[in-house]
């Protein structure tokens, strides 16, 4: 092989080298973006107002996938209810479980809410208590139709 030979091999090998490193830094950072482009697509507050009732959806922390928030459902002729949410998010599914208070006892509830357009439609379905925890029996069965329809707002509840 000759002096020219070699080169043009060695800069063939090197920019087969360079390329493969670039491509994993753009893949670490295409990554980073979507991870990022989910918190601040979904993070923050979502309303629902009916009468003089009117619920919200606080996305408030996001660690990938790992979501954390509070639910409020303020009635104006029942007890209100209102804590925490610890859940997950698979960019269209978003469930969880939603601690709170009510008439003076804490309680665990299983929620689930489909992304949509403008916010979140809470899923609605037979439920069953396992273990103090009322959890949804039919997973599959779980409907969206007439779910509360939580939007994204520039305002949360207090």
């Amino acid at each position: 092989m000759s002096v020219k030979q070699n080169l043009f091999a060695l800069s063939i090998l090197l920019t087969g080298l360079y390329s493969c490193t670039q491509s994993k830094q753009d893949s670490s950072a295409s990554n980073q973006a979507a991870a990022d482009s989910t918190e601040t697509s979904i993070k923050g507050c979502y309303l629902y107002t009916v009468n003089k009732d009117t619920f919200q959806l606080a996305i408030t922390a996001i660690n990938k996938n790992d979501i954390e928030g509070s639910i409020i459902y303020n009635f104006s002729e029942k007890d209100d209810s209102k804590g925490t949410f610890n859940g997950h998010f698979d960019g269209k599914i978003l469930k969880g479980d939603y601690t709170f208070q009510s008439e003076g006892s804490t309680s665990v509830r299983e929620v689930i809410f489909k992304k949509t357009q403008t916010g979140f439609v809470e899923g609605t379905g037979e439920v069953k208590v396992v273990d103090n925890k009322a959890v949804f029996s039919k997973p599959d069965s779980i409907s969206y139709e007439n779910g509360i329809a939580f939007t994204k707002s520039e305002t949360c509840l207090p």
